[in-house]
């Protein structure tokens, strides 16, 4: 034979040898059945148990292409001669077996039998080459390391009516980029499901999910976000489960029933901002652990302990009030390393401080505690602390209790001004309310420290003062520092003829936001005296007031005692009577100015004046937005220059009372 023949004839053999092999198999005899052991590619019809995937593991070192799309999986009962698992073993029907193509690094395709309903542990383990998996819709349960360290997959869709995913299934799968999890009935997530698939960007959790096994998501360094299905079923996320990974965002009122979050369960990732929802009842040790891009914190204001190592190096949560109204027990190291922080409030509850609980906050400089008690501390609550320069404020009659107390006794101790406590009797309540608001409203003085009205410390005493009290009362926890705003919403004011010397005049509001208090000037002719006011039906839940600061001018204030917004978007919010000694005509006007509406988290928004006519319809146009981006300049009603380039919003904080010129506006500072 010709040298050219030679070669022709081994290529000619050599394909031959590789080709694709389709056989009808019994279970237990496809070694005798496949002649061919180096086949490429495998499609077995018929039966087929765990001898046979023994089979194809270890005598096909070529296979490329599995598929079992029509073949059966019986059960088989291993004995102590047959090679496989040692001892006896009982390998389930319709089940892929234990450990089954574990580590066959050649396998690239697999298609599934039609009728599987369980993957058993590790039974492709290791497949290195396997780039996508499709789960037949018969599938109830991927076990344990299913598919783990599958570094080639990609993605993967959990549907159907699987009910269970084990531990580690799919973890360490370098490539696996997208997975939704969306079955039609309750499953849970095993421990470290997808642990260090540094390629995750992508996952979607259905609403029949429940838990998050400790781990699911650790490690996932480009995992930034989760998409949660509406109507979210999940009550808890386990220990570990994002720790160290990429996740930027976490909306939890996605998840209404969720009630635990496991120990470290956030901890090193790289949230920005998270609310905690009032229905996460139950928080584990260093949940929050060192989540240094951290800057908007929101925890639940029934929340009675703060964990050990919850907040430790969360270091740019500065402003943030972390520790809740509730909150009786502060955890060893809860916010160790919180080094931004300059003032911390210890609230009334508070009986026990963790050791190291507060160490390395080393720009504190006020402590205020509430505790008429001193609380128990453990060991060195203020390491690396100077105490001698910060000042510590307490309840007058709780001075000698903490200057007697252990590592409290070190501070600067005096006695401490209670927010909210306008009327200076040692108590937040209805009563420093009322004060605060004949304060406001009718100028009245008596009774009261004038000094503690600005309870928002915004520079100016006005209706948020009223709410930011309420709050307190209601054990409603403020976040953030308020802020002033201008805003554009349509506010217009139409008036009803009902005799000629009466009128009703409403006021009308279209609102974006949502505001549960309101504030206004009235400047009425010399002729008109307002007789009432009253809340309409979108303030039902709400008290009004009114009150006369001059000849024909009123201060009008309303808001709700419990917090609740006012109804709905737009109608009728104020409706005021008045009284004329004169017949009322078309040349009447009237003046509202210093238009203030607060909303729950006492953050205070200005309109601008209104001048409008007592009968007939008088609209006003939208306002024009003074965004807080474009800076001012502040001037004194003698034309001299402030303040220069500085926020609308902050324009005349810690001004003394006064007129004064903000761009374009008069601002009036009380």
């Amino acid at each position: 034979m010709s040298k050219k023949g030679f070669l022709l004839a081994l290529l000619l053999a050599t394909v031959l040898h590789l080709q694709a092999v389709t056989v009808n198999s019994t279970a237990g005899k496809l070694a005798t059945i496949v002649t061919n052991h180096n086949a490429t590619e495998l499609t077995v019809n018929g039966t087929i148990d765990a001898r046979d995937f023994a089979f194809i593991a270890d005598e096909m070192p070529n296979i490329n292409t599995l598929n079992l799309a029509n073949a059966t999986i019986v059960a088989y009962n291993s004995t102590l001669n047959d090679g496989l698992l040692p001892g006896e073993h009982h390998y389930a029907a319709n089940t892929m077996p234990y450990c089954a193509l574990a580590g066959v690094l050649t396998l690239k395709n697999v298609t599934l039998p039609s009728n599987l309903t369980a993957i058993d542990y590790g039974a492709f383990a290791g497949c290195t080459g396997i780039t996508a998996i499709g789960l037949p819709a018969t599938l109830l349960s991927i076990g344990d390391d299913a598919f783990n360290t599958c570094s080639s997959l990609t993605q993967v869709s959990i549907t159907g009516s699987i009910n269970h995913l084990g531990s580690k299934a799919f973890a360490h799968c370098a490539k696996l980029a997208t997975v939704i999890i969306n079955p039609s009935g309750p499953i849970t997530i095993g421990d470290e499901a997808f642990a260090n698939c540094q390629s995750l960007n992508n996952v979607t959790i259905g609403a029949a999910v429940t838990h998050l096994g400790n781990g699911t998501f650790t490690a996932c360094k480009a995992l930034k976000k989760i998409n949660i299905a509406p109507g979210s079923k999940l009550e808890s996320i386990g220990d570990m489960t994002f720790y160290n990974s990429g996740l930027e965002e976490l909306n939890m009122e996605d998840m209404p029933h969720l009630k635990h979050l496991g120990a470290w369960a956030l901890a090193r990732t790289n949230l920005k901002e998270l609310t905690l929802p009032a229905h996460v009842k139950n928080l584990d040790e260093g949940t929050l652990f060192y989540n240094n891009k951290l800057t908007s914190l929101e925890l639940p204001s029934t929340l009675t302990y703060l964990p050990d190592y919850m907040l430790a190096g969360c270091d740019n949560i500065n402003g943030t009030q972390f520790m809740t109204p509730s909150l009786g027990n502060i955890g060893d190291f809860a916010i160790y390393n919180q080094q931004q922080h300059g003032k911390i409030t210890v609230p009334q509850r508070v009986y026990y401080i963790g050791s190291y609980a507060m160490a390395g906050i080393k720009w504190l400089y006020q402590i205020t505690s509430e505790p008429l008690q001193a609380p128990e501390l453990g060991n060195n609550v203020w390491a690396g602390i100077k105490k001698s320069r910060v000042n510590l404020y307490v309840n007058e009659e709780s001075l000698d209790n903490y200057r007697a107390a252990e590592q409290w006794q070190d501070f600067l101790i005096d006695v401490a001004q209670l927010r909210g406590d306008v009327n200076c009797d040692g108590f937040v309540n209805t009563l420093d309310a009322i004060a605060e608001r004949k304060f406001l409203v009718n100028g009245i003085t008596e009774g009261i420290n004038t000094s503690r009205t600005d309870v928002t410390a915004s520079g100016n005493t006005d209706v948020a003062d009223i709410v930011a009290i309420y709050n307190i009362i209601n054990g409603v926890y403020q976040t953030e520092r308020p802020m002033n705003y201008w805003f554009s919403d349509y506010f217009e004011s139409m008036g009803f003829k009902t005799s000629a010397r009466k009128a009703k005049i409403e006021f009308s509001l279209d609102n974006s936001l949502s505001y549960n208090a309101l504030q206004f000037d009235i400047v009425t002719p010399s002729h008109i005296t307002i007789d009432d006011a009253k809340v309409s039906g979108r303030g039902l839940a709400h008290e009004i007031h009114l009150g006369l600061t001059g000849g024909n001018e009123y201060r009008l204030v309303s808001y709700s005692p419990t917090g609740d917004d006012f109804e709905g978007n737009s109608g009728v919010i104020v409706t005021l009577y008045i009284t004329s000694t004169n017949t009322i005509t078309n040349n009447d006007f009237i003046t509202l100015s210093h238009i203030y509406f607060a909303d729950g988290k006492e953050n205070v928004y200005h309109n601008k004046d209104i001048i409008a006519k007592v009968l007939g319809i008088s609209a006003i146009d939208n306002i024009t937005i003074d965004s807080d981006e474009q800076p001012v300049n502040v001037y004194n009603t003698q034309g001299q220059l402030l303040r220069q380039n500085v926020s609308p919003a902050q324009a005349t904080n810690g001004l003394p009372a006064g007129i004064y010129i903000v761009g374009n506006k008069k601002v009036i500072v009380r």
